[in-house]
């Protein structure tokens, strides 16, 4: 319903309903949203509740909801290309979408939740529609041909052009053939900060290319070039969006460069289910942990206020190809007692933290995207 109001707003120039629309984005993204994209925060009638109701456990933040909401972004971008449209956008498509299929395509998730505790999730009452693994089939299949169609039609979200300008939504590695000029996109995003744009303009040389520059990249670290020369003027950046207007030749290369950090994001203090805890992401991606790499009990492990984080390109294994996290942390230790006055101990650990859309993959065991910081 919102993608069609946003259709209509954008087809009749009504600028009350746009904003009616803008109104919609900001209570669900910056009141409403998990940090994976998903939607939904309840079973019953999988819906909202109210404003920073985000329950982990008991999420139901269906794949369909979260393609639903890159219909809505792209909408709004047609209508005014603004980052914060392509930001979410690009979070569904690394996070709360692709959770919903396995790595070998052949199972899926409608529930995307952000912990699963096996033995609890899927079994007791409130968390049986939170499966610990992915069903083959359902017998209301919506979100497995859903999420195909989103997946085979990727380049439709990637660009879209005005009289003047081509939009670059995604970094995506495709060809694309404009009115204006053919471009190809390589990319090694979201594993690696480095994208390049070829331009083989055709008739018209004169035009702007938008290329969107994720919210999540640092500027002093964003490195930009046109055929070898540095630009070193980011007052073109505007919106969300790097502009460049030039008249094109055939074999113009635009590259761009910036760090990949692993970071620390907190939930505002609102969300009582997160207060006190911390998610990693690194580009796009959220991460989440699983027991299948850090043992037993997860709820036990602790991350340090200070992290020295490390990355690893996974080359083996139903992972391979994705980059793993590894960084210091804490297990707590308690004694068998239900309750005692002594304090647990912490012993040092290695954590290891993989992408949140890989979770699954390895059988039946815990997973937690937030977890306490010590």
């Amino acid at each position: 319903m919102y993608t069609a109001m946003a259709d209509l707003a954008g087809e009749d120039k009504d600028q009350r309903l746009y904003e009616a629309c803008q109104t919609l984005w900001d209570n669900i993204v910056k009141k409403r949203m998990y940090i994976t994209g998903g939607i939904g925060s309840t079973v019953e009638g999988e819906a909202f509740t109210i404003d920073y109701d985000l329950p982990n456990d008991m999420a139901y933040a269906e794949t369909c909801a979260s393609i639903g909401m890159i219909f809505f972004a792209k909408r709004m971008l047609e209508i005014k290309p603004l980052g914060i449209y392509a930001d979410i956008m690009e979070r569904e498509f690394y996070n709360g979408t692709i959770s919903g299929i396995q790595l070998d395509g052949k199972q899926f998730f409608y529930v995307n939740p952000l912990e699963v505790n096996p033995g609890t999730s899927g079994t007791i009452f409130g968390y049986k529609h939170v499966l610990p693994t992915r069903p083959g089939w359902y017998a209301c299949a919506c979100c497995p041909p859903n999420l195909v169609r989103l997946v085979t039609s990727l380049g439709t979200y990637a660009w879209s052009e005005s009289e003047t300008t081509l939009y670059s939504h995604l970094f995506l590695g495709q060809t694309a053939d404009f009115d204006k000029a053919v471009i190809t996109v390589e990319s090694s995003y979201p594993w690696e900060g480095k994208v390049s744009y070829q331009v083989k303009a055709k008739k018209e040389k004169a035009f702007e290319l938008a290329i969107h520059i994720p919210s999540h990249i640092r500027p002093d670290t964003l490195a930009v070039t046109v055929n070898g020369e540095k630009t070193d003027d980011m007052s073109f950046v505007k919106d969300g969006y790097l502009y460049l207007k030039r008249n094109w030749g055939e074999n113009d290369v635009v590259a761009l460069t910036f760090d990949l950090p692993v970071r620390k994001i907190y939930a505002n203090t609102n969300v009582r289910e997160d207060e006190g805890c911390v998610a990693l992401m690194r580009g796009p991606v959220v991460y989440c942990f699983e027991g299948a790499d850090n043992g037993e009990c997860i709820q036990a492990l602790r991350i340090p206020r200070e992290i020295k984080a490390e990355t690893e390109l996974c080359k083996e294994g139903v992972l391979a190809g994705n980059v793993l996290i590894h960084l210091p942390g804490y297990r707590m230790e308690s004694s068998d007692a239900l309750y005692s006055e002594e304090r647990p101990k912490r012993t040092d650990v290695t954590l290891t933290a993989i992408p949140y859309y890989a979770w699954a993959n390895r059988g039946e065991n815990q997973m937690r995207v937030w977890m306490p910081e010590e």
